[in-house]
């Protein structure tokens, strides 16, 4: 089928849900055929218009590319400029709005307005009990992975807490925590509601599950009897699975629990006694050491863009920034990369960290 439909003069013949069908179908059946996607994609990317196309065959269309792992940057673009320039997406049902924002972010397709849109109209819905729970959590780990912070998007997922029992799915619970500590979003209810959730489901949690858990709970500095001993006993069965990253999240949650990246350079002559990409005790390395008029020791981060997400902390910094507060007795000052970017001389970086440092803003 596929190399009879790829092999077609043109696809005129194709109509919107048959194209989205044929390309869901190859997707979801995991049946590679790069020859065929792109026969589609290029169909669907040409001159002509996207309005005959419903709100399910728009969401299918970019899921089964995204899924398929099939790059189309100008389809994703027409569909993303499409959805985003519609008066509303009341059309949308959730399954639509999630598998568009999961298929942008899977892909890699920067689209800030079509994140915005919708964003905003999720925002807006009065409740969200027509969300399933993989539907919520793709959303949330949508956003989170594509860097995009939504204060509204994320304070309504704050209802979720009250349906916390529906999470049947522990990969569902982990990817929306970890997608709420990513971006920072670490309310309190939300997190505490989940706990007693989790640790009924131990035994069905495996490596990833936990360690994006335990990272999660870290960033957010929700305390939560959860860590007990049950817990510990969870990775103990599964110590051998765990992947690089996995035991990074897991050092970090160590740290958390005793408290109960960047290559810009930095001026050598601003006038301090400086010691550049110092480790320390907590295993964390930080950009430079600075020894301040007291004697006192103070690091200072130049936090570069994966540091932020839309300009605010993103979850790995606040937790980076904590820990070393409390377990290395230093104190931060974080430089952001956007005011480091405008000092344009040696001269200037020097002032900067000067005042940074006498204005007392340390963490």
């Amino acid at each position: 089928i596929g190399d009879h439909i790829a092999g077609q003069g043109s696809l005129t013949s194709f109509g919107p849900q048959h194209l989205s069908n044929t390309s869901w179908a190859f997707a979801t059946a995991g049946v590679s055929h790069p020859q065929l996607f792109n026969k589609i994609g290029n169909h669907v990317a040409g001159p002509g218009s996207l309005d005959s196309f419903s709100s399910q065959a728009l969401s299918n269309t970019a899921w089964a590319f995204a899924a398929a792992g099939v790059s189309h940057p100008v389809l994703l673009k027409k569909i993303g400029n499409h959805i985003a320039g519609l008066d509303s997406l009341n059309s949308f049902k959730p399954q639509n709005l999630s598998n568009t924002a999961w298929a942008f972010a899977t892909a890699g397709a920067s689209h800030p307005t079509l994140f915005k849109k919708i964003g905003d109209h999720v925002a807006r819905l009065g409740s969200l009990d027509s969300f399933k729970p993989q539907e919520l959590s793709n959303v949330a780990w949508a956003y989170a992975t594509a860097r995009r912070f939504d204060l509204g998007l994320f304070e309504k997922f704050t209802e979720v807490s009250a349906r916390k029992g529906e999470f049947l799915e522990t990969q569902h619970i982990a990817n929306f925590l970890w997608a709420c500590a990513t971006v920072g979003h670490t309310d309190e209810r939300l997190f505490g509601a989940f706990a007693p959730v989790i640790g009924s489901k131990l035994d069905e949690c495996n490596e990833q599950v936990l360690a994006n858990i335990a990272w999660a709970y870290s960033v957010a500095n929700a305390p939560q009897d959860l860590f007990s001993e049950g817990y510990v006993s969870a990775f103990a069965l599964n110590e051998k699975e765990f992947s690089g990253e996995q035991l990074a999240q897991l050092h970090q949650w160590q740290l958390w629990q005793q408290e109960l990246e960047s290559g810009i350079e930095l001026p050598q002559a601003a006038g301090f006694e400086l010691e550049e990409e110092v480790l320390l005790g907590s295993g964390y390395r930080i950009d430079a050491l600075v020894k301040v008029g007291d004697g006192r020791k103070v690091a200072v981060e130049v936090d570069g863009p994966f540091h932020f997400i839309d300009r605010r902390p993103a979850g790995r910094t606040i937790l980076k920034h904590r820990q070393v507060v409390r377990l290395d007795r230093i104190k931060v000052v974080s430089v952001p990369y956007w005011e480091w970017d405008k000092l344009m001389s040696s001269e200037t970086k020097q002032h900067y960290l000067r005042a940074k440092l006498s204005n007392g803003q340390i963490m």
